[in-house]
């Protein structure tokens, strides 16, 4: 029903698709005024094609002086269970500066029908992210190097850079590049802000406006030749993104996607908001 060449690129691209800087930007760590009574965020999205739901997934982060902590779940649901079930659970967390973040350490497990489980973690300290994999995998036969390694933040710290609005301005709105390292492979999300539009969904959150976002999925390293190679016939991703005040946070606002959205010549897959909560208060659109 849906092919593992359309749900990966989306997939992979919603989890890191919302992040913003590139991490060689970022300054060093400091405590962070604006967060000393602390912030939290939660959102949840449903998952369709054509449609249908097939999956939610949702993330809750937690924001205070010390650092940053993000959880998330991913599972499918429906009919598509018949085809692929899986189920995502994953944690990320470091430190907050005013101009970014840095990772300290990401977890993920990954379960596939019943017998298939798979556990990375991965590491943020000194100058080469270390990765521990079960079961194991060859970390060597298409390598990331170090650098590229340490230019990266894990997907669930690029969520979170989105998601605190940390690098969006007026001219950028949807930031530039989100450059993401997972524990095996190395890729950008490249974001190019179009325009401000009335979109299609409830957006009471935006005021009836949203900014419209095209992404591109940028597969660099940990791939297959041949994946690389056809990763470049991705099909662009778009998304609509509205600013959510929050003098908690250092930016002085949250950066919610309202929708994520990408055509295939199968059909369109889409991660719409379906719940938010910031700082305890339910703000999801009625109606």
């Amino acid at each position: 029903m849906l092919r593992r060449s359309v749900r990966v690129p989306l997939l992979a691209a919603f989890s890191a698709a919302l992040a913003l800087p590139a991490a060689g930007d970022q300054a060093k760590p400091t405590k962070v005024a604006s967060l000393e009574n602390g912030s939290s965020l939660g959102v949840a999205y449903t998952i369709s094609f054509w449609g249908i739901s097939f999956g939610h997934t949702d993330f809750d982060s937690k924001f205070k002086p010390e650092g940053y902590s993000t959880i998330s779940h991913f599972e499918t649901s429906g009919i598509v269970t018949m085809f692929w079930q899986a189920k995502i659970e994953a944690s990320s967390s470091g430190q907050v500066s005013p101009h970014g973040l840095e990772p300290a350490e990401y977890d993920s497990f990954y379960q596939r029908g019943s017998d298939k489980k798979e556990r990375v973690k991965v590491t943020f300290t000194g100058a080469d992210p270390t990765v521990e994999a079960d079961p194991p995998y060859n970390l060597t036969q298409y390598p990331v190097t170090a650098e590229q390694k340490k230019e990266g933040l894990d997907p669930l710290s690029a969520v979170t850079l989105v998601l605190a609005g940390l690098k969006s301005d007026a001219a950028n709105p949807c930031g530039t590049v989100a450059p993401v390292f997972d524990g095996r492979r190395r890729y950008n999300i490249e974001f190019k802000y179009l325009k401000d539009e009335r979109p299609d969904v409830d957006v009471a959150l935006g005021h009836g406006k949203a900014h419209l976002c095209e992404m591109h999925y940028n597969q660099i390293a940990g791939f297959k030749p041949k994946i690389v190679k056809e990763g470049k016939a991705f099909p662009p991703i778009y998304g609509w993104f509205v600013d959510v005040p929050n003098p908690s946070v250092p930016n002085g606002h949250y950066e919610i996607a309202l929708k994520v959205w990408a055509t295939t010549g199968y059909g369109t897959v889409a991660a719409t908001l379906s719940q938010i909560h910031v700082n305890g208060a339910d703000l999801t659109p009625k109606g």
